[in-house]
């Protein structure tokens, strides 16, 4: 009988100790706050990350600025170089509302290994100058990954005001 009580006290022991050496599982933070941006993160070539924040909501009649934070991994990243933000025309495709030319797209040139931040500004207007209504618009960024070019985008919201 001693002999099991000493073999199930030596499970213990080791099973507390492999418990104390894990790592522990830290619950996920989530805002509360309806108005918090979101980080949306584009895993791209070489192990890299593009990460876009975004407010959940801008505002009819006013700019909307998107933060960029870039990491290259093994692949340089360059950019973004052009960009558009489109509309839904239902029932036919995505119309551009507006082609974002140098003075919104502060490319930037980020060796592997390496991280760069930028800030996209967009002055909330269609390309013929008047403000966009509410709706749902797309953010599309044009980078060269490698030597290629990719693709990333988000979603932006415009409430009315």
């Amino acid at each position: 009988m001693p002999r099991r009580a000493s073999s199930f006290s030596s499970v213990l022991v080791l099973a507390f100790a492999a418990a104390a050496c894990s790592p522990v599982n830290q619950p996920s933070v989530v805002s509360l706050d309806p108005n918090a941006p979101g980080v949306v993160p584009n895993k791209i070539a070489g192990d890299g990350e593009v990460r876009f924040t975004v407010r959940p909501r801008y505002t009819t009649g006013s700019a909307v600025a998107i933060e960029l934070d870039i990491r290259a991994g093994t692949l340089q990243i360059i950019g973004p170089l052009s960009g558009a933000i489109f509309y839904s025309a239902a029932p036919g495709p995505e119309q551009v509302a507006r082609r974002l030319d140098a003075a919104q797209l502060p490319g930037v040139d980020v060796q592997p290994g390496k991280t760069a931040h930028a800030t996209i500004t967009w002055d909330g207007k269609y390309e013929t100058g008047e403000f966009v209504g509410a709706g749902t618009y797309s953010l599309a960024l044009d980078f060269i990954v490698g030597g290629d070019v990719k693709r990333l985008g988000t979603v932006v919201q415009i409430a009315a005001r």
